[in-house]
Formats: structure tokens, sequence, C-alpha cells
């Protein structure tokens, strides 16, 4: 299986999934201002196993965005699994990603997104299902923070690892926190000293190198959003920690 983040110099810095923005323009942009990685805005796997043209123009990517994830939501096992499988072989991205951190109110009406965080089991046969069906791409999943309760968070991050996720992008907020307050990475440094071989990447409110390295921490690098939808430049700042972290080993 290739892994497209065991290449990556640490902190890997990866434009995040977002709804109707992480398209191929700004994931060619993102990439060539130093982006690591890059993510498909969320598709439907019920759409990817019928074939909806639309569906398949949202998953169209070039080389330049490598290492490219498709992200995929749904809440049903085998649709899930089917719609993995179909998109490793038909559009040969580096990784398959599973939202569980949409918070929307449509998502929850519809049963994905943050509302899965709310039932572990089901979310590991999900991932269990599609990390059975990957032949040569690895399975990350996105949250954000399941419960104020840090047993049961981490009961949740346990039950998707355990099951075949080899990421996992924590969103520092809770579901009915949306987009508003501030993004609390203080559960994603738990996850990672919890679950060591685990790649964890902290999400929210990263808007400056400042910003990064003061958040970062334990984490095995960060993912970017809504300062990348405005500045996709944002990202020359931010890989210069690398640089600095190399100068200063």
């Amino acid at each position: 299986m290739r892994e497209w983040f065991k290449d990556i110099e640490k902190p890997i810095l990866a434009l995040a999934p977002m709804h109707q923005v992480s398209r191929s323009g700004l994931r060619q942009q993102c990439r060539s201002f130093g982006a690591d990685a890059t993510f498909s805005e969320m598709v439907a796997a019920e759409a990817v196993i019928r074939h909806v043209p639309q569906t398949f123009e949202m998953m169209r990517f070039t080389e330049r965005e490598r290492p490219f994830i498709v992200q995929i939501f749904g809440n049903k096992p085998e649709i899930m699994a089917q719609a993995a499988k179909l998109i490793e072989k038909e559009i040969n991205p580096d990784g398959i990603d599973i939202n569980f951190g949409c918070p929307v109110q449509k998502a929850e009406k519809q049963g994905f997104g943050s509302c899965q965080l709310k039932d572990p089991v089901a979310a590991g046969k999900i991932v269990k299902a599609v990390s059975k069906v990957l032949e040569n791409i690895p399975l990350s999943v996105k949250i954000r923070i399941p419960s104020n309760d840090l047993e049961y968070s981490l009961g949740f991050v346990k039950a998707v690892y355990a099951n075949g996720a080899k990421l996992i992008s924590v969103h520092g907020r809770t579901p009915t926190q949306k987009y508003g307050g501030v993004a609390d990475w203080n559960f994603a440094y738990e996850v990672k000293k919890k679950f060591p071989d685990l790649i964890v990447l902290g999400n929210g409110d990263i808007k400056t190198l400042d910003n990064l390295k003061e958040k970062l921490g334990n984490l095995d690098g960060a993912m970017i959003g809504r300062a990348a939808k405005i500045r996709p430049e944002v990202f020359v700042k931010l890989s210069s920690i690398k640089s600095n972290r190399r100068h200063v080993g």
C-alpha cells in the first residue's frame, strides 16, 4: 500500500476539504504555494455509485494536485465501500477520507457528518467496510471533537483507528460550535498521545505562521481551510516552518 503521508516532511500541511471550495483550481494554487497535500470537497457515496456526472466532475484532478485525497460521506457501510472501491479504480487518488465532521443541519437530517460522532460503533463499521475494499491507498477520517467527555471522544477515535483509519484530522470545535468561537486543539494532542502510531492533523484557526507554531504541539501536521480559501499563498509562509525546524535541529 502506498501511504501518501509517509514521504512528506513533517509537519504535513494540507488543504482542507471545504464544500464547494476545495476544487481543482484552488488545489493547484495551494500546491504551487507549498501545500503538501490536497483534499477534495466532500462527495456523496450514493452519487458516486450512481455515476452522477457532477460528482465525478468534483473529483477530477491534475497530477499537480497529488497527493490528492477524495473525501466521501454517507451512513451505509456497503454504499461507502462500493463508492471507495469505484473511486480507487476509476479516479486513482492517493487516499480516501471519510467525513465525520460536517456540522450543518442538512447533514444531520440525512444522517451523515458530525452527527455520526454520536455512534462510534456505526462509524467503526463504515471505516472497516471501506478499509477492507481499498487495495493500494490508505483511509483517513475527519472529525470534530465528539464530546466534552474525553474518554468518550478517545473511544470514538479508537473505533475508527482499530477498524483501519491510518490518519485522522481533528477540527478543534464541537459540532454545536459550527464555525464559531475559537478552535481548541487540546483534544487533538490527547489523540496523538493516546495513539502515537496514528497520523494526527489539527484543523481550525490557522491563519499565520505564528498560529501554526503555537498550535502544532505534538501533532504530525495541520489542515488549512478558510485561510487558504481567502489567500492560497498562505502556504508559502506556513511551509517555512519546515526549514525553520531543520535549522533548529
